[in-house]
């Protein structure tokens, strides 16, 4: 997993760079709403590196004959690795648990609010509404059951105008997706908290949010509907916010609001074309990026080998460590139609014996991709070095000629 975001991480971060330095072009120029539209091009990019890296990781690795067995390099890299899957872990779960915490938050204060009847006023809303005593500015939660929180004085601080504005800015996050969209970035700022561009991104990614529902709902109102609106905004206005909610949507601070009322004199329409230039780039790079593992698949299918899932690697023999002992193993085996190896026999080791028992007891626990197709003879060597060699350092493989007949 490690492994895999470390792959992630380059792309990733060059992708949130380009959108947060384009940003204010994008807002003066395209409007907010293709401003938003565009944040979806980071799942998108992230899929198709995941793509090709999976394949290739799958299908590469079935190619290589020789599998190199260390002490110390392999001691280390795996101290290396588990302490920073342990730090990731650590920061994966301390996030989840805040966003559990606001969640736990966020229930208590529904299961206290009181429905009111929107009909009495005259609103039009497609979801329930509750009236809580400790909500500041109105937002929508709930992915499934979506439910609509309005403060105690709504209706007494807003005209019957704003109500009505204001309503259909929290109905336009449902019918987006908005909260669909705001669980995704959770789960990728969860994946890459250590990533500080991704926090920077998110936070300006729900601020797109906001000032693209601003531009829905304003695209046909008349000068007094904006001037009204922009009131209530300034009405909603919080000196900070009053706790963090990732799965709803919120009107911000004071800093938020004046942006937001700026950007409301600067009223774009929607570029569709910047989108589909934009999406066509970001596939085009995938595709070529999917070039390599295409290749990789198909050296595997020429030599018709099933692709390893789990490779267990040989424990080094202590006597064999403490005599500075080094030498090879090489091994058939069969592999089963589900992928489990069987039949493991030592074709040649140097030197003999010493490592056969360890190298039949790892190769055992190998496992390889179901294929429904049994395999036979399969033929490895363990290479077993106190100091491997550098991965970047070419190796050929020297055999001696066949004699002719």
């Amino acid at each position: 997993m490690i492994s895999l975001l470390l792959e992630l991480l380059l792309p990733l971060s060059l992708m949130l760079l380009t959108l947060l330095v384009l940003r204010p072009y994008l807002l003066t120029r395209l409007g907010a709403r293709t401003s938003y539209a565009l944040w979806c091009l980071v799942p998108l990019l992230l899929l198709c590196f995941v793509l090709p890296l999976q394949l290739s990781s799958n299908t590469t690795s079935a190619v290589m004959q020789v599998y190199q067995v260390g002490l110390q390099q392999a001691e280390q890299q795996f101290s290396s690795s588990s302490l920073l899957l342990g730090l990731w872990l650590a920061g994966v779960l301390l996030f989840a648990a805040l966003v559990l915490h606001s969640q736990l938050q966020l229930n208590q204060e529904k299961a206290a609010a009181t429905s009111v009847d929107l009909d009495s006023a005259e609103l039009v809303s497609d979801l329930p509404c509750l009236l809580s005593y400790k909500t500041q500015g109105p937002y929508i939660s709930g992915l499934f059951k979506a439910e609509i929180l309005l403060p105690t004085d709504f209706f007494q601080r807003f005209s019957p105008t704003q109500q009505q504005l204001i309503i259909q800015h929290e109905l336009t996050h449902w019918r987006r997706g908005d909260l669909f969209c705001n669980l995704l970035a959770l789960v990728l700022l969860m994946l890459f908290w250590f990533n500080p561009l991704c926090w920077l991104a998110y936070s300006a990614y729900r601020h797109d949010q906001e000032l693209a529902c601003d531009a829905l709902v304003l695209a046909n109102a008349c000068k007094a509907d904006k001037i009204a609106y922009g009131k209530a905004l300034l009405s909603n206005s919080e000196p900070r916010p009053v706790s963090w909610q990732g799965l709803t949507t919120h009107y911000g601070d004071i800093k938020q609001m004046k942006q937001r009322i700026q950007q409301l004199q600067n009223q774009q329409g929607f570029s569709k074309t910047t989108l589909i230039a934009a999406v066509a780039a970001v596939l085009v790079a995938g595709l070529w990026l999917q070039q390599p593992a295409q290749a990789a698949a198909s050296a595997t299918t020429a030599k018709n080998e099933p692709a390893p899932v789990m490779r267990v690697e040989p424990k080094y023999p202590v006597q064999a460590a403490e005599q500075q002992i080094e030498g090879y193993v090489q091994a058939k085996f069969d592999v089963s139609a589900e992928g489990k190896v069987s039949n493991v026999r030592i074709v040649r080791s140097v030197p003999a014996a010493t490592f056969d028992k360890v190298s039949i007891t790892a190769l055992e626990q190998w496992q390889y991709a179901a294929t429904g197709q049994e395999y036979k003879d399969m033929l490895v060597q363990l290479d077993y070095a106190l100091g491997l060699p550098e991965t970047t350092m070419e190796r050929v493989e020297i055999t001696p000629a066949a004699k002719a007949k």
